[in-house]
């Protein structure tokens, strides 16, 4: 059985790496002349930091694939203090409790919504078609609930908004307890206990992870773009651009996906023109990352946490920041803090309109402000943009993952972050069942 994976982001990559291990033959295609996707490391003279993903949870299968690359002597693990995290309300950040129960006792809430928190275990069993996380959490928590927690979590990870994204592609978990034990925190309370993952970097930059597995590669083709995909006989033939091995005369029993979505629809165009409009449709949501370096003499917040999310209904210029000096120090200098802010998503789109200067300075006023910077201007700030940061698991992701699973019977697979999850952990995860998969369906001789 041979194999053919299109696109080398971090998906792809891993997708290879576990075939090799299997024993499964495979080719692995990149346009570009770079592997890693949206996993990009930064060095600009002494200051480290990442334009994509800012850090990554440990879950075993990133730790075994730590292990297997050697890369465990470069992980870096933050201090305790990154269990902290941070809200702005009424203009001012409040420490929220780390567990689900502690908002009872926390004066972050309203009491009238402690008390409808405390009531969501009276509240009725439902089971609503395409229901979004707004319209859950409403339902079971109330509105205060919705806009001081859910929208700047759901900003913070999947730079969404979730009065449009579907509660079973983003936390299914939650529309299962409530199915299974009628409630939300009684499925808490009897479910076993679930352990926050700790989160991790690379003292080169994420970005080596992406480059250790590549390394590892023995049929990695980069600067080849794969044109168009063919099925001629139960066989599949690629048209690639400068095919300078002479790869199109090849035939594979499969094709892997491994793009992001339009590029991927452009593509399955001809082979598969039911996904490939439906891909069309996907959402992404733009984001820009801004980062900014301050004397630490000049910043009065203390900075003990992860960083600090700002809830639409605070009217902010940014979506809230990481504070990324505290969780990984080797990033800056002594005596600087760096903050790594987001501007943009899908609930502050419209700020992505101005030039790019102006959002800088909108970023650095805004920080001055909020946690109390002397300083006129930074010593040190970077710019960058993502156009299509994040897919969005909303209403038209659902055509998307069924006819996609329906397309692996013709052994025509899709392994990228529209169908994996949005974090490096889910398309990791994704890619090794995925690569076992493939391995259980090759035809036995």
């Amino acid at each position: 059985m041979r194999v053919a994976i299109i696109g080398a982001g971090i998906s792809g990559l891993a997708l290879a790496y576990y075939l090799q291990k299997l024993g499964v033959r495979y080719d692995l295609f990149e346009a570009g002349e770079q592997v890693g996707g949206m996993l990009k490391s930064c060095q600009q003279g002494p200051y480290k930091f990442e334009l994509g993903p800012s850090s990554l949870h440990l879950t075993p299968e990133l730790e075994e694939l730590l292990q297997e690359l050697k890369l465990q002597e470069e992980k870096v693990t933050p201090p305790a203090l990154e269990a902290h995290r941070y809200i702005l309300k009424n203009g001012k950040y409040q420490k929220l409790p780390i567990s689900p129960l502690g908002m009872l006792f926390h004066p972050f809430f309203d009491w009238r919504t402690k008390l409808r928190i405390a009531r969501e275990t009276q509240c009725e069993k439902k089971e609503v078609k395409e229901e979004t996380l707004s319209h859950f959490f409403s339902r079971r928590f109330g509105q205060e609930v919705v806009d001081y927690l859910v929208k700047p979590m759901v900003a913070g990870f999947y730079a969404g908004d979730p009065d449009q994204l579907l509660l079973e592609k983003t936390f299914p978990f939650l529309q299962k307890l409530e199915q299974e034990h009628g409630s939300v925190l009684k499925g808490l309370v009897q479910a076993p206990e679930m352990k926050r993952r700790p989160v991790f970097t690379l003292k080169s930059g994420l970005a080596s992870l992406s480059e250790a597995i590549a390394s590892k590669l023995i049929s990695l083709h980069l600067g080849q773009k794969i044109e168009m995909v063919h099925k001629l006989h139960g066989k599949y033939l690629l048209s690639i651009q400068n095919d300078v091995e002479g790869l199109s005369d090849e035939e594979f029993d499969a094709v892997v996906i491994a793009l992001p979505a339009h590029p991927a629809a452009d593509l399955l165009n001809y082979v598969a023109p039911g996904l490939s409009a439906s891909l069309f449709n996907v959402t992404y949501a733009p984001m820009a990352v801004v980062h900014t370096a301050y004397r630490r003499a000049d910043v009065k917040f203390p900075l003990n946490g992860f960083g600090a999310l700002h809830p639409k209904r605070e009217n902010t210029f940014t979506c809230g920041s990481v504070w990324t000096s505290s969780l990984f120090p080797h990033a800056v200098p002594d005596k600087e803090v760096l903050f790594t802010t987001f501007v943009g998503g899908m609930q502050w789109k419209e700020h992505l309109n101005l030039p790019r200067q102006e959002i800088m300075e909108k970023v650095h006023a805004e920080l001055a402000a909020l946690y109390g910077i002397s300083a006129k201007e930074p010593v040190f700030q970077h710019y960058h943009r993502w156009a299509k940061a994040l897919p969005q698991p909303d209403i038209f992701i659902q055509d998307v993952h069924t006819l996609a699973e329906a397309l692996e019977e013709d052994q025509l697979y899709c392994c990228a972050n529209w169908v994996a999850g949005p974090s490096v952990s889910d398309c990791i995860s994704f890619a090794k069942n995925m690569a076992h998969k493939i391995k259980s369906q090759r035809p036995s001789f």
